[in-house]
């Protein structure tokens, strides 16, 4: 008996080991800088392992965002990636690099990165033999808004659920000028994908204590949507829900305030995984 205890107790101990592992590859695989990309497995992956893309703010610290995850999945059958926009070469990776901060259009539209988490997607199912045709995405702050954005300027309509905290501002589906609104998007969006995007099961998450203005984007297009995080989350939500009411499109995001959590994705981690590892296999 003590002898299969401690043939157990490895066992548990490998699997840990191997989940807590940060692994790195580098994308080159586009016409664009290389993106490095930072990722946990589960102990043995097999065709029905899933995949999250965990996009950082502009902190660019890819590997604390991946580190908060690895206690939450460890008998989870997931790969957990977080792609690095390092800020030399993706200053604006929240905006997709389709603009800058300011609202100028970036009229190189072979800069873009509109294609990025759909190429990684690809790059990952391959090398892991996946059957798994979707993916899921959490982004936080920079992240956020990188999330949101890519849902609606990206083609790929793969991703099934989607888990966005703490924007700092947000792209209106309204006649504001992009990057504000969908006005000359440079971008083209159809009332198809625009069906889609709000139909596409959504978490908008925004912490109740979020309310700091120290490196919230204060130009006037952002100072539309409101003065805090709080004020532009609930009002980007409140527009969606009149536009599919207005519209009659179906409407799948939720909006949860989370009590008395600011601009910190270490707090936002856990919640963010409770939703999007709730259709998650275990490990076998």
């Amino acid at each position: 008996m003590k002898s299969f205890l401690i043939i157990v107790c490895f066992a548990l101990l490998s699997n840990f080991a191997n989940a807590s592992e940060i692994k790195k590859t580098t994308f080159a695989y586009w016409d664009k800088p290389d993106v490095e990309i930072l990722y946990i497995t589960p102990n043995a992956i097999n065709e029905d392992t899933e995949v999250i893309f965990v996009i950082h703010g502009n902190s660019r610290n890819a590997d604390d965002y991946l580190s908060a995850w690895i206690p939450l999945v460890q008998n989870k059958n997931v790969i957990i990636a977080a792609p690095n926009f390092d800020k030399n070469n993706f200053r604006y990776f929240f905006l997709l690099e389709s603009a800058e901060s300011n609202g100028t259009i970036n009229e190189r539209s072979d800069s873009y990165v509109n294609t990025s988490i759909s190429l990684f997607f690809n790059y990952f199912k391959s090398r892991f033999a996946l059957n798994a045709n979707t993916y899921k995405m959490f982004g936080h702050s920079a992240g956020a808004q990188f999330t949101h954005r890519y849902m609606l300027l990206s083609n790929d309509q793969r991703i099934s659920d989607t888990v966005i905290a703490n924007a700092g501002w947000y792209t209106f589906l309204n006649g504001e000028q992009y990057p504000y609104g969908i006005k000359d998007t440079p971008i083209e969006i159809s009332d198809s994908h625009i069906r889609w995007f709000m139909s596409n099961k959504t978490s908008l998450l925004i912490g109740s204590i979020d309310t700091n203005l120290n490196n919230v984007n204060s130009s006037a297009g952002a100072q539309k949507q409101g003065i805090t995080r709080v004020d532009r989350a609930d009002n980007y939500f409140k527009s969606l829900i009149d536009i599919s009411d207005k519209k009659e499109i179906p409407f799948r995001w939720s909006y949860k305030v989370i009590n008395n959590v600011g601009h910190d994705y270490q707090k936002m981690t856990p919640i963010a995984a409770s939703i999007l590892l709730q259709d998650i296999g275990n490990i076998d």
